[in-house]
């Protein structure tokens, strides 16, 4: 059972047989046409089963093979999705769908590295879409690297059954599901009930699941949780944890036969909720014979008024709406043609308390793309929480802030990362006004969930000791410099070589600790991963400098400007020297030979596009292909160390993301060298 508002914007109730796909033709077996029949009526599981009966009979059939993988996907069986765009992306001629389908299907399994690749083949199939390209330079790791601020909290509210869209609703909450048993109807997309309203009326009654429950809804989960047998299984009962104690069937005029929310309350009280186009026991439908969503406002004291929001039409689907604090401005979801993408933001004013509202104003590309923008929600402080499919993510929907100021978006959209967003669908954020607290929804267990978030304040410091080697004995006047991102600060140890560094952001930090006439020493130190409050323990152990070392250390200056090598730099995505730096390695090498007291540290780098680890792999072969070239001209392979950084290390302000020019990316891609001469480190050292 799948949330039915994530398939929202395209096609809710079937009214009438319409050929989505394909026409009958004479060619297609009988077969093949039952199958067709079946998935151009919107009944994806029938679908499929007829289609698994044509691929067994005709294994390379290509149209059963494209509309399996499209059932499969519609469906969100993710790796069966996942197998059958895999199978469409060997023909050899692809249509630019299948490369997309396929990337999704792979970030929804995780493996970013090929989805990566694939939306780069999307790409190159479509020149110019936006979103392709914002996600072939996808940052996976930095989506991830907060993930255990948050807190994750599996609610009793959850069934069997779908639950999803949380909203504050007087003291408690009210949500959208479709766990009723017993439904005279049946949406043929996925053969589950319709989605009805429900409430909680006291928030102090939800709490997180107990673990008996978990576990059980976590059985088998080595089994693949979205295969199509649990989704079958799922449409047959909602078998309640907890859940059925503590929440109430909204009923009275809002409640019909088909899907009813996600809903907002307006601040006069009354109930702005989305349905299918049904009102008054009448039902409507596209030209096309499909019916559509529409947005509602349930007036009066017990919701009895019905009035429809004046801009919806049997042609589009309008939904989801989100409110203003004070109630001036709305903005839904809509799949009018007008927009940039599947479903995109529009925002309306308020004229009247009557429901008068302006017309309707897309909120533009810089919040909608080529995906799907849903379920927005605005904070008191006039932030927009949304889900998208149009933006880097950890796969499917993921949940999007960004700043509106004058109904403009103020910078990018945020991804707010993983432990909020995972690789399922994850939608319908709420927060607690003035906390880092709320509830969303997720199907990351195969199933519409609602979970409450709390963003927890890990405090990480380093706690430290400088002593001298020979004796362990304090060294004075000692102090450390921490370099973070390109950035040094400078911490000064006590009397006693003590000294203390707290940490604010998770990230990964150099330390190196100095001293007059002693030689310096490093330690890397990473935060990225701390789940509780952690002090990290440190002790450094400085050698006194000898004669030759001291040498070094007073004549700094001079050996930095000496042995100052520039830079080697590289094409994008690769890691071949160019024949123009060839002359600076020729001159290293020519140097390194006639001083044999010399080391150097080659430190390689790449641009912020594509993921780290594999910019962590690009950068080491870079160091390497530097090493090789220098010891081909004679210089020992023991004297270079190889150091490599991915796009941790970066030169200027062309983070993932940021529109650069090509010039300012190729800064980014370079080996830099560092010399050490009596094994002193010159770079470790203050010279001018």
């Amino acid at each position: 059972m799948k949330k039915i508002s994530v398939l929202l914007l395209v096609v809710l109730i079937h009214l009438t047989s319409v050929r989505c796909f394909a026409f009958f033709q004479e060619e297609d077996s009988p077969l093949l046409q039952k199958a067709i029949k079946e998935y151009n009526a919107l009944r994806y599981v029938a679908a499929i089963q007829e289609l698994k009966r044509v691929i067994k009979k005709e294994p390379l059939n290509v149209k059963a093979q494209e509309m399996l993988a499209s059932s499969y996907r519609k469906t969100k069986v993710y790796d069966e999705a996942l197998f059958w765009y895999g199978e469409l992306t060997n023909q050899k001629n692809i249509k630019p769908e299948w490369a997309l389908y396929y990337a999704e299907a792979l970030a929804n399994n995780e493996r970013y590295e090929e989805s990566e690749k694939w939306y780069r083949k999307y790409l190159a199939l479509k020149p110019g879409d936006r979103r392709a390209e914002a996600f072939s330079k996808a940052n996976i790791e930095e989506l991830s690297r907060d993930e255990n601020v948050w807190k994750i909290e599996f609610l009793n509210i959850n069934s069997d059954a779908s639950e999803y869209s949380p909203m504050f609703y007087k003291d408690g909450l009210l949500f959208i599901s479709n766990r009723q048993e017993k439904s005279r109807y049946m949406f043929a997309w996925d053969q589950t009930p319709y989605t009805d309203m429900f409430v909680v009326d006291h928030l102090e009654d939800i709490h997180e699941s107990d673990e008996s429950s978990v576990e059980r809804r976590l059985k088998g989960q080595n089994d693949k949780p979205n295969s199509l047998l649990t989704l079958l299984f799922r449409s047959k009962k909602a078998d309640s944890v907890g859940a059925g104690e503590i929440a109430r069937l909204l009923t009275g005029k809002i409640r019909t036969s088909y899907h009813e929310g996600p809903a907002v309350k307006l601040p006069e009280g009354s109930l702005m909720f989305t349905r299918n186009n049904y009102n008054n026991k009448k039902a409507g439908s596209s030209s096309s014979g499909i019916n559509k969503l529409k947005m509602y406002t349930a007036m009066g004291e017990n919701w009895e008024e019905i009035v429809e929001f004046p801009y919806n039409n049997d042609e589009y689907s309008t939904g989801h709406p989100a409110i203003s604090a004070d109630g001036k401005v709305l903005i839904f979801a809509s799949d009018t043609p007008r927009g940039y993408g599947g479903t995109d933001l529009y925002y309306s004013v308020r004229t009247s308390e009557r429901g008068n509202w302006g017309r309707p104003v897309n909120l533009g590309p810089r919040i909608n793309t080529e995906g799907n923008e849903q379920f927005p929600y605005i904070d008191k402080n006039g932030k927009l929480y949304f889900a998208s499919t149009g933006y880097p993510g950890l796969g499917g929907l993921d949940i999007f802030e960004v700043t509106l100021k004058d109904l403009k978006p103020v910078g990018r959209p945020r991804n707010l990362g993983a432990g909020i967003n995972s690789p399922a669908d994850d939608f319908g954020l709420i927060k607690e006004d003035g906390t880092e607290a709320g509830y969303f929804s997720s199907n990351r267990r195969g199933n519409d969930d609602i979970y409450r978030f709390t963003k927890q304040a890990f405090v990480a410091k380093v706690q430290g000791l400088i002593l001298d080697s020979r004796n362990n004995t304090p060294v004075a006047g000692s102090k450390v410099l921490v370099k973070r991102r390109g950035k040094v600060d400078t911490i000064q140890a006590n009397p006693f070589g003590e000294f203390i560094i707290p940490f604010s952001t998770p990230d990964d930090y150099e330390l190196s600790a100095r001293s007059l006439g002693y030689v310096s020493r490093g330690e890397f130190i990473s935060t990225k991963d701390l789940d509780k409050d952690t002090t990290l323990r440190v002790i450094f152990k400085l050698s006194k400098a000898e004669n030759m070392q001291k040498w070094v250390m007073d004549n700094c200056d001079s050996l930095a400007r000496t042995f100052a090598f520039e830079n080697v730099y590289y094409g994008l995505d690769n890691a071949e020297l160019r024949i123009e730096d060839l002359p600076v390695l020729d001159r290293i090498a020519a140097v390194m030979k006639s001083n044999p007291q010399i080391n150097i540290i080659t430190s390689s780098h790449c641009d912020s596009r594509a993921s780290e680890a594999y910019n962590k792999a690009l950068s080491l072969k870079r160091g390497q292909s530097v090493r090789s070239y220098l010891a081909a001209r004679g210089v020992s392979a023991d004297r270079i160390e190889v150091k490599y950084y991915g796009k941790s290390r970066l030169l200027n302000a062309c983070v993932e993301g940021m529109n650069c020019s090509e010039s300012d990316q190729a800064l980014n891609r370079r080996t830099e060298f560092e010399v050490v001469i009596n094994g002193v480190n010159l770079a470790q050292l203050e010279c001018k």
